[in-house]
């Protein structure tokens, strides 16, 4: 079982999902994206692209954010995948944004710099946060 917070309430779920976990966060209208992986290949970011997809009861939400701070490698074919993903993301009203460590940021930063066309990135969530409240005044 893996557990999904909605309106900051667990709702159980009927499979393991070791990937990732959401949670919604009511008062900013937020669907926040947590990756649990440390290491993203093109499989890993496949399964995760599939496994979204088929996501039956994800809230409506106004802005995204997905919290890549565990993640310390990705592969140059899961880069593909991510942007792909970022496509049907597009769909949310507000902004796209995406919280990973400096240390990664740059070396991404280096390596595939077009991923920063599309998201702000922050290297935590409650600045993440921020930055779309800001946003939206």
């Amino acid at each position: 079982m893996y557990i999904v917070t909605i309106n900051r309430q667990e709702v159980t779920r009927g499979m393991e999902n070791t990937l990732y976990s959401y949670t919604y966060l009511p008062e900013e209208d937020i669907l926040l994206f947590n990756l649990k992986v440390s290491k993203v290949e093109k499989d890993t970011a496949a399964a995760i692209y599939d496994t979204y997809l088929g996501e039956k009861n994800l809230p409506e939400f106004s802005d995204f954010i997905m919290d890549a701070s565990k993640v310390t490698h990705i592969s140059d074919p899961a880069i593909g995948i991510l942007m792909k993903s970022l496509s049907i993301m597009k769909k949310a009203k507000g902004y796209l944004v995406m919280v990973m460590t400096e240390d990664f940021l740059q070396k991404i930063m280096l390596e595939h710099p077009e991923m920063f066309n599309v998201m702000a990135v922050f290297h935590n969530i409650e600045d993440a946060k921020a930055f779309i409240k800001r946003s939206k005044k």
